[in-house]
């Protein structure tokens, strides 16, 4: 490519002074063979008789190469008597003869390297296509910890067969390491276990480093190398230096490799300042850092942010200035050398108006999801921070691994006449995998142990067959089944229903629960919409306005005949059988409105901010009753630094019948895992009871009134392991409205919380400190897998 181009460079300074017609079109071999090269005259596009143009000559030689015939591609322009001779001179690929035979191969065997050699018998391969096959043995070896092997292809022709080859794969393995792991030497201010986790290696015993490969390719080293160094900079040693670990061997035959860090010293922010700004004061855009302030750390993320600010800054407002650049100059201080007064020079752009939004990268995601959620449009004036606000709310649709935004000047574009600068605004993406298919176990204190298969898609299109892919929707398929729940489920989700801010869920399922005394099947369908709250003058997002409706078919089954007294009557009754026969096979219609308002920082393992919910609504059908209540938790950062954090959550929730009794299946119990801890599934509500003075065997069942509140510090002990203490009380009444205590239970405990995305697991150790008079079946040790919502 560089021979090609110097050529291109030449020729084109030759004939610049005078246009000269192209004489002849030719091509020869590297070898001298002209076998398979007839046609490549004719696959070009530079003709005999037109005028000499050196870029399409290199288009022409661009082609070539990219068609995969030849392995090099050079051209040749000359100036003759009649004009300009033009030669493509190309090498050929040879045609690779199986079997490919392997020299000193021990630690696998020959079909093993065949097939890391991804060489396929009569295909065509040039001498980088060998090298790379070589290169994809030697990093598994490497991988294998042979540090030294060495594997070299030999390439021969075969007798007698034009343009074929046989290949011979020689290998020196080396010595296996008996690799024990990764070490420091140098690192004074920096654990070793924090070095380590910044290239993704962690203790056997942490989940987080069971699905991630150990580094041990040469470009994996250097990888590791860089992110520990990066690891340093971030924390204000600006000047360390990390070496390419080596290899030291142990006195019991075992290995590890070693990074000599060299740490320098650790800076501090001293004053701020900025330059080069005319049209804002300086100290207005010093005061817009805080990534940085004097005294901190000067760690090399914070002051990247820092520069990104001021860009930010400068390029928002009424006199936005777009494409305005900043760097940071570090300046020592001679009496205090750890100190470094930072000088921002700013290099200010230009206003630009906006004169397209160009979408690039989007091979599955329509145009459409993507513009809505850009707060810039064409003829807008260019405001960084709203670019900046687009940005961060596409990368939060988690569909692209890389979002980013710059301008692009365009023809005619110039500013005139008192106008701005015109530019397109280009977004360029990298999607991302957005499906996910999980074949699992999952686990609770109320559920048992249960299997779990769930196909989701987070970018889904329910109208583009075989695809499914694109417009932005959510689609999931789930099958839940264990001793004590069955569970089929199938959702839809549009965000942008009608192409407004109305977001539609449409979802069927069946689920079946267990109980000791029976067993509860609902079959049905819901649908949502919601809309976001708005308020003057901001009219940003308050929470979200909606309502559901849903109708269901509920079924009781294996219905418990036992006795039980019954109050009212004076008598004993199979009151579980009584309630089957008058509700079971009952249709419900519940019509609900809500309004959500959700500000955590994020939705999984959330720090601060808070998520609500207040609602209402009446069901129709066979069993016709009204429910209002609401659920609240909010999340606190107490101690920032350390990551500690407090959560408190409060919900409560009260219905009644419109003309008769409610159904055990809708009335309202506490106890277990997700609501009081420390007490079994359901043993807070009313009972009913086999006698009349309360002994002996009981059944939940249920009050209309509910309340509970939670309360809980957790302070991590390594990443994604936290352990948390708490406590938990509420009540269930027996009628509407009903807050007495007649069933009371308050508990304290303590638990941990292992974070993993897609396996969060919650185990608690919990005692009631206060419960009702009867007898309460106690449950010390509870578990979760599952996110709180």
């Amino acid at each position: 490519m560089k021979r090609l181009l110097l050529g291109m460079v030449a020729v084109a300074g030759l004939f610049a002074a005078q246009a000269a017609k192209v004489s002849s079109v030719s091509v020869k071999t590297v070898d001298g063979s002209d076998e398979g090269v007839g046609d490549v005259v004719a696959r070009c596009q530079v003709k005999a008789g037109d005028e000499y143009d050196a870029t399409q000559c290199a288009r022409d030689a661009r082609a070539l190469r990219d068609s995969g015939d030849f392995a090099d591609i050079e051209v040749k322009a000359e100036q003759g008597p009649r004009g300009v001779d033009v030669t493509y001179v190309v090498t050929r690929k040879s045609r690779f003869q199986a079997p490919l035979v392997v020299k000193g191969c021990r630690y696998w065997n020959e079909g093993k390297i065949e097939k890391l050699s991804e060489l396929r018998d009569g295909y065509a391969y040039g001498e980088s296509d060998f090298a790379a096959a070589a290169g994809r043995i030697r990093r598994e070896y490497q991988k294998k910890f042979f540090p030294d092997v060495k594997v070299t292809p030999v390439v021969e022709p075969v007798a007698g067969i034009s343009g074929a080859v046989r290949v011979t794969i020689e290998i020196e393995e080396g010595e296996q390491l008996d690799f024990k792991g990764f070490e420091f030497d140098g690192n004074e201010s920096v654990e070793a276990a924090d070095l380590r986790a910044s290239f993704d290696q962690y203790p056997w015993w942490d989940p987080r480093g069971w699905f991630t490969d150990v580094p041990a390719t040469e470009q994996d080293l250097a990888e590791a190398r860089d992110k520990v160094a990066a690891c340093y900079r971030d924390r204000g040693f600006l000047d360390v230096d990390v070496s390419l670990p080596r290899v030291q061997r142990r006195e019991d035959g075992s290995a590890v490799r070693v990074f000599d860090v060299r740490e320098g010293v650790r800076y501090k922010v001293g004053k701020i300042s900025v330059t080069g700004v005319k049209v804002f004061p300086e100290d207005v855009v010093a005061g817009a850092v805080k990534a940085v302030k004097p005294g901190d750390v000067a760690g090399a993320a914070a002051l990247d942010e820092a520069v990104h600010e001021i860009e930010v800054f400068c390029g928002s407002g009424r006199a936005a200035l777009a494409d305005t650049h900043a760097r940071v100059r570090r300046i020592p201080r001679a009496d205090e050398p750890d100190v470094l007064d930072l000088v921002f020079a700013v290099e200010e752009g230009v206003p630009v108006t906006v004169n397209r939004v160009v979408i690039r990268g989007n091979d599955y995601t329509m145009d459409k999801v993507i513009r809505r959620e850009i707060a810039l449009s064409p003829g807008d004036p260019m405001l960084a921070d709203k670019a900046e606000r687009s940005k961060k709310r596409l990368e939060n649709l988690r569909y692209f691994e890389r979002v980013q935004y710059y301008l692009e000047k365009v023809d005619g574009g110039e500013a005139k006449d008192g106008e701005n600068e015109r530019r397109d605004l280009v977004y360029e993406l990298k999607e991302r995998s957005t499906g996910n298919f999980l074949i699992g176990i999952g686990a609770g204190s109320e559920s048992s142990v249960f299997g779990q298969v769930e196909l989701s898609e987070s970018n889904f299109d329910l109208f583009s067959p075989w695809r499914f892919r694109g417009a932005g929707q959510k689609g999931r398929i789930c099958v839940q089944a264990g001793p004590h729940i069955q569970t089929y489920e199938a959702s839809v989700t549009e965000p942008w229903f009608l192409d407004r801010q109305l977001e539609l869920t449409v979802e069927a399922y069946r689920r079946m629960r267990w109980y000791d005394d029976y067993d509860v099947i609902r079959n049905g369908a819901a649908a949502t919409l919601s809309y976001p709250v708005k308020f003057w003058p901001t009219w940003e997002a308050f929470g979200r306005v909606g309502f559901s409706l849903a109708a269901e078919y509920i079924e009781m089954d294996d219905v418990s005949g036992d006795l039980f007294w019954d109050p009212k009557r004076g008598g004993r009754y199979r009151m579980l059988r009584e309630e089957a026969d008058r509700y079971g096979d009952k249709w419900e219609i519940p019509l609900e409105v809500f309004w959500r308002d959700d500000t955590r920082d994020r939705v999984l393992f959330p720090t601060r901010g808070h998520v609500v919910k207040i609602f209402g609504g009446v069901t129709t059908g066979d069993n016709e009753y009204w429910r209002v209540g609401f659920n609240y938790r909010q999340y606190y950062p107490v101690w920032k630094k350390y990551g500690h954090v407090f959560q408190f959550a409060l919900r409560a929730e009260t219905l009644d019948a419109f003309d008769d009794d409610l159904p055990i299946y809708d009335r309202l119990f506490l106890g277990s895992s997700r609501t009081i801890r420390g007490v079994g599934f359901r043993e807070i509500a009313p009972r009913i009871y086999a006698r009349a003075n309360k002994k002996g065997h009981y059944a939940p069942w249920g009050g209309q009134t509910s309340w509970c509140a939670t309360m809980e510090y957790s302070v991590p002990i390594v990443k994604m392991l936290r352990v948390a203490a708490f406590t938990d009380l509420g009540s269930v009444g027996e009628d509407e409205f009903d807050f007495s205590t007649d069933w009371f239970c308050w508990s304290v405990g303590v638990g941990l919380r292992l974070d993993l995305d897609m396996f969060p697991v919650r185990l608690d150790f919990a005692v009631p400190v206060a419960d009702p008079d009867e007898d309460i079946d106690e449950k010390h040790f509870c578990f979760s897998v599952g996110y709180d919502f």
